[in-house]
């Protein structure tokens, strides 16, 4: 196994379950799934930062009066992770619900607005083309809520709460994506600038080499947004993306992986 690999999220939630067999019950394992598919199942664990989870949190406004019992469990995974080493940060104290006026709303929608990200073009591109596919499931949801609603089936977990909560996830992701796509920066990639690459930064494709066998892993550094393990994208906060960051030819970097710190020697940076 490479030494980079990074526990996944949905790795740290089966670890979860198998150490705390009594938090089994339909919520906790209902709103653990959800929060793994919102932040990509197949992404390190250590990816996630501070912001993400406070922007999740925002989702919670989604699921009506459960959103206080689910944010408990959240927070409880989030302690879990942390304890074991899985995360450098305590991630738990930044899951709150936050209880804001419209002048408090609209300036947090203003501040997210004007920060700017760093996309690659197909990052931008995929981003959008996520936006223009929720847009379109507007529709599709809007009229599972009224045949959810025309059956009378209230009772727990109905067809009709399933459909809100979709409902509710839907639109937050939209604004998120809506906010993240005004403020991008698209990385230029040109030739011009690839000969000019001197420091590790966002969009720079990094090749490390273990200093002790010689062997050779390539990174894109990309923004949180972006990221893929499965295709050697990994995010700027992560804790390689930490590591890297700023870097230059020639320097040694140590990087704390579930499997211990390990250094490596920047062989090469490049877009």
């Amino acid at each position: 196994m490479d030494p980079l690999t990074q526990v996944s999220i949905w790795q740290a939630y089966a670890g979860y379950l198998e150490a705390n067999p009594g938090k089994t019950q339909p919520l906790a394992q209902q709103e653990l799934q959800r929060f793994a598919r919102r932040f990509n199942s197949d992404a390190p664990i250590s990816s996630i930062t501070p912001l993400d989870i406070e922007k999740y949190c925002e989702s919670l406004d989604g699921v009506g009066d459960e959103r206080a019992e689910r944010l408990s469990i959240t927070k409880e995974f989030l302690r879990y992770i942390h304890r074991e080493g899985l995360t450098e940060l305590n991630l738990a104290p930044h899951a709150k619900l936050r209880r804001l006026g419209r002048r408090g709303a609209a300036s947090q929608r203003k501040g997210k607005q004007s920060a700017s990200n760093q996309l690659t073009p197909e990052g931008y591109q995929r981003l959008q083309d996520e936006l223009a596919f929720l847009k379109a499931q507007r529709f599709v949801i809007a009229d599972e809520i009224r045949k959810a609603a025309a059956t009378k089936d209230f009772t727990e977990n109905s067809p009709l709460d399933a459909a809100r909560e979709q409902q509710g996830q839907a639109e937050s992701r939209i604004r998120d994506l809506e906010a993240l796509l005004k403020g991008a920066t698209i990385l230029d990639g040109s030739a011009d600038e690839q000969t000019n690459i001197s420091r590790v930064g966002v969009g720079s494709r990094v090749i490390l080499r273990h200093t002790r066998t010689g062997q050779e892993v390539s990174f894109l550094l990309v923004d949180s947004s972006e990221i893929d393990p499965s295709s050697g994208k990994i995010s700027d906060a992560s804790p390689i993306g930490r590591a890297l960051l700023d870097r230059t030819v020639g320097d040694e970097v140590d990087v704390v992986t579930p499997r211990g710190t390990v250094q490596y020697l920047v062989a090469k940076i490049g877009l």
